[in-house]
């Protein structure tokens, strides 16, 4: 009763504070301030009594991410609002531990408000362009000079790699594979790569493709046709699970939790989900999906009738020289695998109770900086699959023109993916004028994420690159 009482009262205290805000802000904009209001607090009441007032069906899961959020990026501040009518809001947005990220906030309806959309991305610093190095050897000093500043439980934890014209600039490594061996992170190190795996499945599907065997608009029934839900495998399509516009859903549930040691191919995670409808009509919305690429990956078996991980292996890391590449499960002993420490009550601590049996073709593989730059300039050289299909797997859809088939489309042509879990970031981008840059940490989000902003904001104007 205590806990509905407080709910009440923030609720009754955020439609006030709304009312009684300047007549001068649109809609949205108040909204979103009432928001940000709550979320920073970390109030898990103030959240929840936000979203029942101004959610489409209460707080739902809104809840529990906003404070996993809160958590990673420490609080945010507005930096400044990009666009702003009366229904729509995008709010350039400072975190407290020092990156930048664009959250955007749609309104269904103005009277009463409710928010119909949210959605959140990380973006480079906005002073970028006034940050840039001279030439790559200062950038190399910059970049060294700032992660040797990191200090306490902000200190840089991971390997980086920074190239430039198939060059290696960077290659070094900061902190520990093993907290309790006294183990320190190497350039060799294999760091769990979290969501990055979904790169490889969008490769070996494209390749699938190249080769006749797939159709991008083809439906999932036409390749799977004893799918449990004949009406969601009769609807999505393979081009709407590769750029998550399928309405599939997430794993990470109460009933993958229940029964995670349990999840150790992709068939048991369609043994679980795969009588769950759709959440939306396919191609009307973007919305992340790890089941979507689970779904991708059981496509790849029965197409190629390989398992998901022979095939990525014969087709993907060996033509690319990544040997250092796989998704071992966890309970295997890998010599140079690093053990991920998440934020505990006071400490960091080992995040192995929360990591899935194995990596799958959603996420939870590992691999190394060296893998992933090799596996950049397997792309960038044809190796992997023609420059064309490349090309239309770097084009964003209508609902969100930054992620392609499996790849985020960056500012200027660039691409790439990320991954993220409690104990575990990554980053592979591949960026205009022959620059890639590779960061995995073994520490919370955005640790990696914020490495590679960083050194973007510094990179050197084009042709500036002299040593």
């Amino acid at each position: 009763m205590l806990k509905r009482a407080v709910a009440l009262f923030c609720l009754c205290f955020c439609a006030a504070t709304l009312r009684a805000a300047s007549a001068s802000e649109t809609p949205a904009l108040r909204v979103f301030k009432q928001w940000l209001e709550a979320f920073n607090s970390g109030d898990a009441s103030r959240i929840s009594a936000f979203w029942q007032e101004y959610g489409k069906s209460g707080s739902g899961d809104r809840v529990d991410g906003d404070l996993h959020l809160r958590t990673m990026t420490g609080g945010m501040t507005i930096f400044r609002v990009e666009e702003d009518t009366k229904t729509h809001v995008v709010v350039l947005m400072k975190e407290d531990r020092g990156s930048y990220s664009e959250s955007t906030m749609e309104l269904q309806s103005t009277d009463p408000p409710v928010v119909g959309r949210m959605m959140g991305r990380p973006v480079p610093p906005p002073e970028s362009s006034q940050n840039a190095a001279a030439n790559d050897d200062e950038l190399v000093a910059r970049v060294r000079k700032h992660i040797d500043g990191t200090t306490g439980l902000g200190a840089f934890s991971g390997a980086i790699l920074v190239a430039h014209d198939g060059r290696i600039l960077l290659d070094k490594a900061w902190g520990m594979a093993d907290d309790s061996k006294q183990i320190p992170n190497t350039p060799d190190t294999q760091f769990c790569i979290g969501s990055m795996n979904k790169m490889f499945t969008a490769v070996a599907i494209l390749q699938l493709v190249e080769q006749g065997r797939l159709s991008l608009d083809a439906p999932i029934a036409t390749y799977w046709p004893d799918y449990p839900n004949h009406d969601l495998a009769a609807q999505i399509t393979i081009h709407e699970l590769l750029n998550h516009t399928g309405g599939t859903g997430d794993i990470f549930t109460p009933e993958y939790e229940a029964r995670r040691s349990e999840m150790r191919s992709l068939a048991d995670y369609v043994k679980l989900f795969g009588s769950r409808p759709v959440a939306f009509a396919p191609g009307t919305r973007f919305e992340y999906s790890n089941y979507g690429f689970i779904l991708l990956g059981r496509i790849i078996e029965i197409v190629s009738g390989e398992p998901y991980q022979s095939y990525v292996h014969e087709h993907i890391y060996l033509p690319a020289g990544m040997l250092h590449t796989d998704s071992r499960p966890e309970s295997d002993h890998v010599e140079n695998r690093a053990i991920g420490y998440t934020h505990g009550s006071a400490d960091l601590v080992p995040n192995t109770s929360q990591m899935p049996w194995s990596g799958t073709s959603a996420g939870g593989g590992y691999s190394t900086v060296h893998d992933l730059f090799l596996f950049a300039q397997a792309l960038q050289s044809g190796k992997l699959l023609k420059l064309g299909l490349l090309q239309d797997a770097k084009k964003g859809s209508p609902m969100r023109p930054d992620y392609g088939m499996g790849f985020y489309v960056l500012p200027d042509g660039g691409y790439g993916h990320g991954g993220g879990a409690p104990g575990i970031n990554g980053e592979l981008h591949i960026l205009p004028h022959s620059y890639i840059l590779v960061a995995l940490a073994n520490r919370d989000p955005r640790m990696a994420t914020n490495v590679v902003d960083m050194v973007t904001s510094m990179l050197p104007s084009h042709g500036s690159s002299g040593r």
